[in-house]
């Protein structure tokens, strides 16, 4: 039902997963793409259409779009990068069947969500949301040594010395609590050029000593390009971090936060380009705090069973009025990584109204 449901094309964009109490999983890369009567040359070069026949009158057919029903490993998964990956103990085919199909690519984020759900064990609910707020920055294991051998290689003293050895001591993540992220974050952004004046990233090849790769696609990029580069990076990211924060060992927490009516709160998560599961973006606020504008908003867990089983939570909450009680209610949960069970049953619902109402009756 749910297929014939999607080939009358109603909904023509994004990754759709689907799943039952039977067990099934489906995954759909839903595109909407003009079926080429001729393949193109680049991205950018114009095809000549001199008849009717050049010109392209009909989508590519739904039973060729990439999917899958339940593949090996009893799960899929997807980040919004293409579909060649969505399920790793599939092999991968690469060679897209149209010319214009997504081209591959894995982002950091999406690698990291493979390592957490493909291991061999079975994931209860509670599990999946666990794993859901996963606070590591993939990009720290794969540049971090190199890094760390750069600045050593200076013979560092002084604040460089000692913000070095707060990054040695860091754990990897950008949990609240978590010191050295912040350093790290700040160190990027320098290495990478976000700091000069075009706000743009150098080319992957002049950050990573190894590139992304279809050849190995689940351990790259990683290692650093420029050594030297990195080194000067982090000499600098040591003094804008005193200038912002006023100490290289302040916390993630203690600078990013989630900020909602009356509700300022520590929060963990980082963007796409540190690597976290946890998906969290930012902008500077009037103290120089960090405040959560985008990422993780809305998120929705369920176990699909005679009776389901389900925990959401919305960052933002109900109300975009400042003045009602569902304005900020679930802001402070949210940056806790905390979720709410669903109301589901009668006796669930009862069991969480606030107010109760029959027409005719007094509220």
């Amino acid at each position: 039902e749910y297929t014939d449901a999607m080939k009358m094309r109603a909904r023509l964009t994004s990754n759709f997963t689907y799943a039952d109490r039977e067990g099934n999983i489906y995954y759909l890369w839903n595109a909407a793409l003009p079926l080429l009567p001729h393949a193109p040359v680049d991205e950018v070069t114009a095809v000549p259409a001199k008849r009717a026949a050049d010109m392209w009158s009909r989508y590519v057919p739904f039973e060729e779009l990439p999917q899958m029903l339940n593949p090996p490993g009893g799960y899929i998964r997807n980040e919004n990068n293409s579909h060649h990956y969505t399920n790793t103990r599939t092999p991968a085919n690469i060679k897209n069947a149209y010319p214009n199909f997504e081209q591959p690519r894995l982002s950091l984020r999406s690698q990291l969500g493979i390592q957490l759900i493909d291991p061999e064990r079975k994931l209860s609910l509670e599990d999946n949301i666990e794993l859901k707020h996963n606070y590591r920055a993939l990009l720290a294991d794969r540049v971090k040594a190199d890094l760390i051998a750069a600045v050593k290689a200076t013979k560092p003293t002084g604040d460089v010395a000692s913000a070095l050895r707060v990054l040695e001591g860091w754990d990897n993540t950008t949990s609240a609590e978590s010191r050295g992220s912040v350093l790290f974050q700040l160190w990027w952004n320098e290495y990478s050029g976000l700091n000069r004046p075009e706000r743009r990233a150098f080319p992957d090849d002049q950050r990573y000593a190894r590139v992304w790769s279809t050849d190995d696609p689940y351990n790259t990029p990683r290692g650093l390009a420029d050594t030297k580069r990195a080194a000067a990076a982090f000499a600098s990211a040591v003094e804008e971090i005193k200038k912002r924060h006023g100490s290289f060992r302040v916390s993630w927490g203690d600078v990013h936060r989630v900020r909602r009516g009356n509700v300022d709160e520590p929060v963990g998560g980082c963007g796409n380009d540190l690597g976290c599961f946890r998906i969290m973006t930012y902008e500077r606020d009037k103290d120089g705090k960090m405040a959560a504008i985008g990422g993780d908003g809305w998120v929705f867990a369920v176990e699909f069973g005679d009776v389901p089983r389900a925990y959401t939570i919305l960052a933002y909450g109900q109300s975009n009025l400042p003045d009602s009680p569902h304005f900020a209610d679930q802001a402070a949960m949210f940056a806790r990584g905390e979720m709410k069970k669903i109301a589901f049953t009668e006796a669930d619902i009862k069991a969480q109204a606030i107010r109760t109402y029959r027409p005719g009756g007094s509220r």
